[in-house]
C-alpha cells in the first residue's frame, strides 16, 4: 500500500470520525453508565480520531513543524488516552486528562497549520473553537449547548480537513 493511500484511509477516518462525533453532540450525557452500544460507539469514534489525526499529520507532517508535531503528539496521547473504558488513575479523572491533551495539542496544531496554510482555515479555526467552547464550558460548568457547540465545530473540523486530505490525495495518484 502506498503512502498517499494510507493519509487517503486517514482522510476518510478523519471524515467518519467528524461525522459520528457531531452527530453524538445532539445526545444528552448523564450521571448513569452509558449502555454497551453507546460505549462501542464512542470506542469507535475514538479510533477513527486516532487514524484520523494520523493521516492528517501525515498530509501536512513537512509544512508544520515542531510546534505542529508538538500538538500531534498531544493530541494523539490524548486520544490514545480516552479510547477504551473511561478511569481514573488515584484521583485524576483519565478521560479529563485526555479530552484535555487532544483539545490543546488541536490547538496547537491548528496554529501551525494556520501558519503553514496546509489545511482549509475552517478546520483549524473550528478546532480552535471547540477548544475554546469546551475548556470554557467545563471550567464555568456551563450549560449542556456549550458542549453541543465544542462537539460540532470538534466534528466539523476533521470532516473539512479529511474531505481536503482526501481530494488532494486522489488527485496524486
Amino acid at each position: 500500500m502506498t503512502s498517499t493511500t494510507l493519509i487517503r484511509l486517514g482522510g476518510a477516518a478523519a471524515i467518519l470520525a467528524g461525522l459520528l462525533r457531531a452527530g453524538t453532540s445532539f445526545i444528552s450525557y448523564s450521571n448513569s453508565k452509558p449502555s454497551a452500544q453507546m460505549e462501542m460507539l464512542y470506542l469507535v469514534i475514538d479510533i477513527l480520531i486516532l487514524l484520523g489525526l494520523l493521516g492528517i499529520y501525515a498530509h501536512q507532517h513537512e509544512r508544520v513543524g515542531g510546534v505542529g508535531f508538538v500538538g500531534f503528539l498531544l493530541a494523539l496521547i490524548g486520544t490514545a488516552i480516552i479510547v477504551g473504558p473511561d478511569g481514573a488513575i488515584g484521583s485524576v479523572d483519565m478521560y479529563v486528562v485526555g479530552s484535555m491533551l487532544i483539545t490543546f495539542g488541536l490547538t496547537l496544531f491548528s496554529l501551525a497549520s494556520l501558519r503553514a496554510q496546509s489545511l482549509p482555515r475552517a478546520a483549524p479555526l473550528l478546532w480552535i473553537l471547540s477548544t475554546l467552547v469546551g475548556v470554557g464550558g467545563f471550567l464555568i460548568k456551563g450549560p449542556a449547548l456549550l458542549f453541543v457547540i465544542a462537539g460540532l465545530a470538534f466534528g466539523l473540523a476533521f470532516i473539512v480537513a479529511g474531505s481536503r486530505i482526501w481530494s488532494e490525495s486522489s488527485l496524486k495518484k
